[in-house]
């Protein structure tokens, strides 16, 4: 972040520090070192809050639906009753806000390694982290990884709204030892969701994420998403399952939650698994 200009201006690098993006803010919120990573709330008067890990962009409040709403609903819709979910990482809420809109979720279980993540979200970014007090909602601090591996047979959806593969606390959470892990932890006709980095300028990450991916599921369905928060836009998430292709199973359930979507609807579920040709060439 630099002083030399009036508001505040917060640089983001990527791509191995040859490409970036800036954010000028007006005010910072918070900032505090935790055990695991240093958490950053700003605001800013174009993208409302922003919320950063060790100097990474999580999410900003004008464009964090498109990410949210893809990363739950593609996988939610896609199981014919989800009730019991498992959510790994996402502690700022907003995947698990997506998930309890669906009527038929009984429980969710949010295992988010920093408990200071959570507590930081809950009292600068209520629009996302609004329902993780949740009466269904049980939050686990530890590694997400130590903890699906406990499980079996357990959830009807798994969701993996992690931090970078290669950066921090996100890094066990990318290997076939961890999805391995998931697809025991999901009951049969289970779902698994993950997001998969970008192709512009993490693809060999989304390539490796893949190829881990693919040791463990049987069917793996990269898709997706216009995301204007995230370097290039362009984001690449993952559905997988043992025995469950990602067809829409009851198109009528979206009336139930329609008004409250800005991103997700029938015809994007579909079209998201549309891929371009250089990012099919990509994956194969």
């Amino acid at each position: 972040m630099s002083k030399e200009s009036t508001p505040l201006q917060f640089n983001e690098a990527f791509c191995k520090g040859n490409v970036g993006s800036f954010f000028r803010i007006d005010k910072v919120d918070c900032t505090k070192q935790s055990k695991f990573q240093r958490i950053d709330i700003f605001e800013s008067s174009e993208l409302g809050k922003i919320f950063a890990l060790d100097g990474v962009t999580m999410l900003n409040e004008r464009w964090e639906f498109a990410y949210h709403e893809m990363i739950a609903h593609v996988p939610m819709f896609s199981h014919k009753s989800p009730k019991n979910v498992l959510v790994i990482g996402g502690g700022d809420g907003g995947t698990i806000r997506e998930v309890l809109k669906h009527p038929s979720v009984e429980k969710v279980d949010l295992v988010e390694i920093d408990p200071d993540v959570i507590e930081i979200c809950k009292k600068y970014l209520p629009s996302t982290a609004s329902k993780l007090n949740d009466q269904k909602v049980s939050i686990h601090n530890e590694d997400g990884k130590n903890f699906v591996m406990r499980k079996h047979s357990e959830y009807d959806v798994i969701i993996v709204d992690s931090t970078d593969p290669y950066k921090g606390a996100g890094k066990s959470l990318f290997t076939e030892e961890f999805y391995s892990a998931c697809r025991d932890a999901l009951k049969e006709n289970g779902v698994f969701s993950a997001e998969a980095e970008n192709p512009v300028y993490d693809g060999k990450e989304m390539e490796r994420c893949f190829e881990e991916m693919k040791k463990a599921f049987p069917i793996v369905r990269p898709y997706k998403a216009f995301v204007p928060m995230y370097p290039s836009g362009f984001w690449v998430f993952a559905y997988a399952s043992k025995d469950v292709e990602p067809k829409i199973k009851d198109s009528s359930r979206i009336n139930q939650i329609k008004g409250t979507l800005f991103y997700y609807n029938l015809e994007i579920h579909d079209s998201a698994f549309v891929l371009p040709t250089f990012l099919r060439k990509l994956l194969d």
